[in-house]
């Protein structure tokens, strides 16, 4: 089993990337940083892939140029992942930090899902801000591994599978959400989203350069709350219904 892991650093964070450097060094997680994408100053047509009309339709607004740059980021994560021969990719942001057993949970489930392939997984947030909607498949010792039928929002620490890095490619290329909408709204219609409780990620506090950016603009407009309301009610509802149907259902 051939695990990589990237760590999204932006060129000149040099304070996040000697932090998140120690804390990895620390646990003798071997791991290769990743540039981030700047999407910052850009005009929002210089992003191809972006579809700024999709965007306005779908979240009520144009995406902010951090949002896109941070999309575009995990995007370079996974097809760098996927031209090597390894099993897994771990994506971690730099405004980390870890638990205790981060690394010895991590070989733990990996080895768990590896060597009981009965249930198709695509990606494992270990970084959820929440436990929703969700049963249990497996404890290890203070962490849960779950069965996320409502995908978890956040995206400091995410595992993908070699499967799951491909199917992204296929279908999420064209931008018109932020990263953690998109992966919340496509694993929750696919039940193949997995999450770890309690969090083997966390936040290490570091101001975030995309709510910098937010917190410049005008407040949200009655659109944008309203698609929202619409757009978190629907996913919650595909999520408990495909809870209940027992969507993509382990035998684990």
């Amino acid at each position: 089993m051939k695990v990589e892991t990237y760590l999204i650093n932006l060129d000149g964070s040099d304070e996040r990337l000697k932090n998140a450097s120690e804390i990895l060094t620390a646990q003798n997680v071997k791991f290769e940083r990743f540039p981030a994408v700047d999407g910052r100053g850009k005009p929002l047509e210089a992003f191809e892939t972006y579809n700024d009309d999709k965007a306005k339709q779908v979240m009520g607004r144009s995406l902010l140029n951090g949002e896109i740059g941070c999309y575009l980021s995990h995007v370079g994560c996974i097809q760098k992942f996927l031209a090597t021969d390894a099993d897994y990719l771990v994506v971690l942001e730099d405004d980390m930090k870890l638990a205790d057993d981060y690394k010895k949970s991590i070989d733990e489930i990996l080895d768990f899902l590896q060597n009981n392939q009965t249930f198709e997984w695509n990606l494992i947030n270990i970084g959820p801000k929440k436990k929703k909607i969700c049963k249990t498949l497996k404890t290890f010792d203070r962490h849960e591994l779950l069965q996320a039928y409502y995908f978890p929002i956040r995206t400091i620490g995410l595992v993908w599978s070699r499967k799951g890095a491909q199917e992204f490619i296929e279908c999420g290329l064209e931008i018109f959400m932020p990263v953690d909408n998109f992966l919340q709204a496509w694993l929750s219609e696919s039940s193949k989203g997995l999450s770890v409780w309690e969090p083997l990620v966390r936040p290490s506090g570091f101001e975030s350069v995309i709510d910098v950016n937010r917190s410049n603009k005008k407040k949200n407009t009655l659109s944008f709350s309203v698609k929202k309301q619409i757009r978190t009610w629907k996913t919650r509802f595909i999520a408990m219904n495909n809870k209940l149907l027992n969507k993509n259902g382990s035998k684990i």
